[in-house]
């Protein structure tokens, strides 16, 4: 076979069916003006449903303001509307950069609120009206404008909401142009919403363009309230050094846990002495207080039942707004635990073995608030 012949040869083989996978899209099209306003109308949308089932939260003014960003938007790209944002003007650039931004913080609160208390899913939309706000207000246009997509914890999570812990806490801002590796590292200091210097400051541990990583102190005492973070970074310039470049922003709110009252109600059923069965009287009682990443326990004296047959519980849940669920009557062989699915990610169990009973704090019971 001449040489000709077995390279032909070699082709077609590579080329057969059984040879050639086929390559799927792996990467996104590039953000143009357009998919951004499609992304801040939907976002505008969905927020503006939630808000109805949130009556006393701060969405629907958050929502409005979506509003009024789309348009502002849509006035500041002109004819460059279907161009990707990389390659128009600085200040129209700045604002898509921006919009998307509130798109996507908007999309992240819609899913890590679902399931929360109402006290911790109005903390978290406060922390989305500052966010929005805070990006609809900046004008400044840069060339590769900084700018922070989400917050979110050292695993990932979504962050809305810190609260006053006793160990370190590490967090991180995501976003885009945060850092040029030629020029200084970016600086990150907190405010209040009105930008008054915040007394415990973060501390930055690690930079990328894409991501800042930061930590509080153990036993930093936070003030209930918006924490304002501006990301201030330096970006070199051809023969002009390093220059200042508009701040990035990112708002998480700290607020306390949520205080429930957890009430419960324990029956004994016990053998009697000529082998019947006799229900004691119900004993009732409350837990200890809880506000939620703890467990509590409460001891119960079953009186003088010797020989327990079976345990009946029902447990209510009273929150702050004076709302009240129940939950019960369950009951079990006197051998067997209960546990009871109460809301907001929390666990009742009665351990028949030690005579008493838990309240326990589901792992991320209200993603979102750290």
């Amino acid at each position: 076979m001449s040489m000709l012949k077995l390279g032909a040869a070699v082709l077609v083989g590579l080329l057969a069916p059984g040879w050639v996978t086929p390559l799927a899209a792996q990467l996104a099209p590039r953000l143009t003006g357009t998919a951004i306003l499609e992304e801040l109308g939907a976002a505008q949308h969905e927020l503006s449903a939630r808000a109805a089932g949130m009556p006393g939260s701060s969405l629907g003014s958050t929502s409005e303001r979506l509003a009024a960003m789309s348009e502002a938007l849509r006035k500041s790209l002109g004819k460059e509307t279907d161009k990707p944002i990389d390659i128009i003007d600085a200040k129209p650039k700045s604002n898509a950069y921006r919009a998307h931004a509130a798109s996507q913080r908007v999309q992240a609160f819609l899913a890590a609120s679902k399931g929360c208390l109402d006290v911790d899913a109005n903390a978290m939309a406060d922390a989305l009206t500052t966010t929005v706000a805070q990006l609809a207000e900046a004008s400044e246009g840069a060339k590769l404008p900084p700018v922070v997509d989400a917050v979110e914890t050292a695993d990932h999570r979504p962050l809305f909401v810190l609260r006053n812990t006793p160990g370190k806490t590490s967090f991180a801002l995501v976003g885009a142009n945060l850092f040029d590796a030629q020029c200084e590292d970016p600086t990150v200091t907190a405010t209040d919403a009105q930008g008054k210097p915040q007394a415990v400051q973060p501390k930055v541990t690690g930079v990328s363009p894409a991501r800042i990583e930061l930590e509080l102190p153990a036993g930093a005492k936070l003030d209930p309230g918006s924490y304002v973070l501006h990301v201030a970074s330096r970006r070199k310039a051809f023969l002009l050094g390093c220059g200042a470049q508009p701040d990035a922003v990112a708002v998480v709110q700290v607020a306390t846990p949520a205080k429930l009252s957890i009430s419960y109600v324990l029956t004994t059923t016990c053998r009697a002495g000529n082998g019947s069965e006799k229900v004691g009287s119900p004993i009732a009682g409350t837990m200890p207080d809880f506000s939620g990443g703890t467990t509590v326990s409460r001891q119960v004296d079953i009186g003088t039942c010797t020989d327990p047959l079976s345990y009946t519980i029902s447990a209510g849940v009273t929150f702050a707004d004076g709302r009240t669920t129940t939950v019960g009557p369950i009951s079990q062989i006197a051998s067997a635990g209960i546990t009871a699915g109460l809301p907001a990610g929390l666990t009742l169990s009665w351990d028949p073995s030690v005579r008493q009973l838990f309240v326990r704090s589901g792992a991320n019971s209200c993603k979102g608030v750290y």
